[in-house]
């Protein structure tokens, strides 16, 4: 049965190719899970205060897991993809966890930062690989060994924005603005250290809610300490507030975005206000996985699951692609596991053991490689800038950061 928002569908479980069920019915199948099938969960965010990232992030995994599926390349394995919609609530996605443990999924792929970060000590004792959407540094310490993430981290997002800033812009003066939770405090400490090590001023911490209104305030006081950039950890939608709010109130600011933060329906929607912000990552963006090597599977799946509707900027950007990743790293693990004739794919551990087996993988074209190790479990130290010029996302600089053990130690 489909799930229906106000723009588009979601499917409630994929489960060998089918739709059924509703979201928020994570774990109706226990029958299909005792008989074999592996059980895989999603924990989402579709309505709450990351949804605006959070959604087609969502639609992107479950497309991904549904062609997966419906073209054989889970091979002789049935999967269940249930997920629920946790609307970015911790004690949701503590609470649909406690439900679906017992069931022994060897796999979870999740979401935020707080839940994730909560639920760590207890993926860690039950065995289970997490593959989450938080980028946080945190999760990559030797105490959380089975979470995993399919990105730069977000301190090193920080960290390739402050290069690039040193290299064009030396001894300016930097400031972090992020919204006050786990997740926007993420890269804020190690980011400043880094940019004092580059000769960089580290000017005041700017708070800005994921509801933020107004950034006027924060940008007054930007222009008061005469903050040359900004480094925004945030979503999307903050991220429109603060570019509207800067012509009338410090245009001359310059505004650095992490991956959450800019993507292409914004960028199309206000071009003027966008031009000349600067975004990180990883992974490709929506455009340029068009032209990659999985162009044909994205239109498939458009064409299949989304109606064929390409030019719909609110799915087709790049946090669909961020989920397709999150579900194709979990399906590569799963099939290393398969593969490998020692291991159980329905073992959490064994399953962990697949995800050290991808040693320098693309993502199908869609992301810088990537590589899993016991003692590092930072998948890439590449990091992209990106340039908002006339509409579009171009890609500006690469910078490859050096793999600091202090930088993951705690």
């Amino acid at each position: 049965m489909p799930y229906d928002t106000s723009r588009r569908k979601l499917l409630g479980t994929v489960a060998g190719g089918a739709a059924f069920g509703l979201a928020g019915c994570l774990g109706d199948d226990d029958d299909d899970v005792e008989n074999g099938a592996i059980l895989i969960p999603g924990i989402y965010d579709i309505s709450g205060g990351t949804s605006d990232v959070g959604e087609p992030a969502a639609e992107g995994g479950i497309d991904m897991w549904n062609y997966l599926i419906d073209e054989g390349y889970t091979e002789d394995l049935e999967v269940d993809h249930d997920w629920v919609d946790y609307a970015y609530e911790v004690d949701e996605a503590v609470r649909v966890y406690d439900d679906v443990r017992d069931q022994n999924p060897p796999c979870i792929i999740g979401w935020g930062t707080a839940d994730t970060e909560a639920l760590a000590p207890d993926v860690a004792e039950d065995e289970i690989v997490y593959i989450s959407a938080s980028y946080s540094e945190a999760l990559m310490q030797p105490d959380t060994p089975y979470n995993f993430f399919v990105n730069l981290d977000y301190t090193s997002q920080a960290r390739v924005h402050l290069e690039w800033i040193a290299d064009n812009d030396p001894g300016a003066t930097i400031s972090f603005i992020f919204s006050d939770n786990p997740f926007g405090r993420s890269p804020v400490e190690g980011g400043e250290a880094y940019a004092e090590e580059l000769g960089l001023e580290v000017g005041p911490q700017l708070e800005l809610g994921l509801g933020a209104a107004s950034a006027e305030s924060q940008l007054r006081r930007a222009r008061e300490d005469e903050v040359e950039y900004l480094i925004h950890q945030n979503t999307a939608a903050p991220m429109e507030v603060l570019v509207a709010d800067r012509p009338d109130v410090y245009p001359e600011v310059e505004i650095m975005g992490l991956t959450y933060t800019t993507d292409e329906l914004r960028v199309e929607e206000s071009p003027e206000l966008f031009e000349g912000v600067r975004f990180s990552g990883a992974f490709r963006t929506f455009d340029e996985a068009l032209d990659s090597e999985s162009g044909d599977v994205i239109e498939a799946m458009f064409d299949t699951y989304r109606d064929d509707d390409l030019d719909d900027r609110e799915v087709a950007n790049l946090n669909y692609i961020r989920g397709m990743l999150h579900t194709l790293t979990a399906w590569r693990a799963m099939m290393n596991a398969d593969e490998d004739g020692d291991l159980d794919p329905r073992s959490g551990a064994d399953f962990r053991e697949g995800m050290f087996q991808i040693d320098g993988w693309d993502g199908w074209d869609l992301i810088e490689p990537i590589s899993y190790e016991e003692d590092d479990r930072r998948p890439t130290m590449t990091g992209n800038v990106w340039e908002v010029q006339d509409g579009e996302m171009v890609l500006d600089e690469t910078y490859e950061l050096p793999r600091r053990e202090e930088w993951i130690q705690g």
